[in-house]
């Protein structure tokens, strides 16, 4: 499911790796790089993402530990870590642990698939404001068709709360 690679910390550091030309999300202070299923690239701050999602938290650690005091060059470089979302996602969900403007996907399919990756990620905060920010931009629907499309959704991705 996940996986973890190093990037340089900058394009200069290895004249041999490209730049990271498809980075969406550039958070200052960044030490760590998630890439989406479609290699898209995040660079966020490794505490921001550990105080949000102990899931993610704990495969970054795990990382770093790996690396030991023997790879000195390891300090030069980010982590990298993959995720199976789709980029689109990512950066939906990354917007409601920054303080950057929230967005909220397109689609009823694709919220659904947010509130779900923030429930496998363990994100309550997140949680809580994409709850909030869907309850803001889109009414309850009111004829059948559309309720048992959302209910469907909900019960695909296990949103118990959604589903009711």
């Amino acid at each position: 499911m996940f996986t973890v690679t190093h990037e340089p910390a900058s394009s200069q550091a290895s004249p041999t790796v490209e730049p990271l030309a498809k980075l969406l999300f550039d958070y200052s202070g960044a030490d760590t790089i998630l890439r989406s299923q479609d290699c898209q690239y995040f660079r966020v701050p490794k505490t921001s993402i550990v105080n949000n999602s102990p899931i993610i938290g704990e495969i970054i650690q795990r990382t770093l530990d790996s690396l030991g005091d023997a790879d000195a060059e390891a300090y030069l470089r980010l982590p990298v870590v993959q995720l199976p979302e789709s980029s689109e996602i990512l950066h939906c969900l990354l917007t409601f642990i920054f303080p950057v403007t929230p967005l909220l996907p397109s689609t009823s399919k694709d919220i659904m698939e947010l509130l779900s990756v923030a429930q496998k990620y363990q994100m309550e905060t997140a949680l809580t404001h994409i709850r909030g920010s869907v309850a803001q931009q889109n009414s309850l629907p009111t004829c059948l068709e559309p309720a048992l499309h959302i209910y469907a959704l909900a019960q695909e991705y296990g949103l118990r709360p959604e589903a009711l």
